[in-house]
């Protein structure tokens, strides 16, 4: 289910009454406003939903709003704005770490576009590598077990060859999935929900394949 941020604009202060016209300060009376259910990472930053964000500027932003959001400045506040104050400063954490990263901002737009997180899914055309891969680690347990110190040897770098292919196959999901920004970017204004849903597909089916590989390097990891 697609996430439904509540504006700003929904609610009024709890202050002053006025109605809200900031995310995060009443217009009216200026006090720090409490978080609102639901809250959308790129709205809380004054973002569109966009994949492809100026990293310095996000920066910038973060830094900024973590002065404004300090608990140090509503020490002498009333409770709830002191509530605001470190529930905001929590998600702006939340929200930076998250948007910061491209891999996580494609996690999170996936999800806000109601996608579930990525499951793990095998590309088509690595089946036959991963069942090669699987007899090499059986063959790594059993040289282990009987002490082949010459086995283990090769399985091990039979294995390191087998990682070494899926961290160069894993850069190249990263470089088609970066590439993939500015088709997303370019589909937030459009009105053709088929083609925002055939990006997004996109998107969720290389996540899949990247969540798969990542595993198997893990797993690889912990053998070798």
């Amino acid at each position: 289910m697609e996430a439904t941020p509540t504006t700003a604009s929904e609610v009024r202060c709890q202050h002053c009454g006025a109605e809200s016209t900031t995310s995060h300060f009443c217009s009216a009376c200026g006090k720090i406003q409490p978080v609102l259910p639901g809250v959308d990472y790129f709205e809380f930053f004054e973002l569109p939903r966009r994949l492809r964000l100026d990293e310095a500027e996000l920066e910038r932003a973060f830094y900024a709003l973590s002065r404004k959001f300090h608990p140090d400045y509503f020490m002498t506040a009333s409770p709830a704005e002191q509530l605001a104050s470190t529930d905001r400063s929590s998600l702006l954490n939340e929200a930076y770490r998250t948007l910061r990263h491209p891999v996580r901002r494609i996690q999170y737009l996936l999800l806000l576009e109601g996608y579930k997180e990525a499951e793990k899914k095998a590309p088509p055309d690595l089946l036959e590598e991963v069942f090669e891969l699987n007899m090499q680690i059986e063959e790594m347990k059993a040289a282990r077990k009987i002490g082949d110190e010459n086995e283990v040897a090769e399985a091990r770098a039979s294995l390191e060859q087998a990682e070494k292919a899926l961290r160069e196959r894993l850069a190249g999901i990263d470089s088609t999935l970066f590439a993939a920004f500015d088709e997303w970017d370019s589909t937030t204004d459009s009105e053709d929900a088929d083609r925002k849903r055939a990006v997004l597909n996109r998107l969720s089916e290389l996540m899949s394949n990247r969540s798969y590989i990542q595993s198997l390097i893990r797993e690889i990891g912990e053998e070798i």
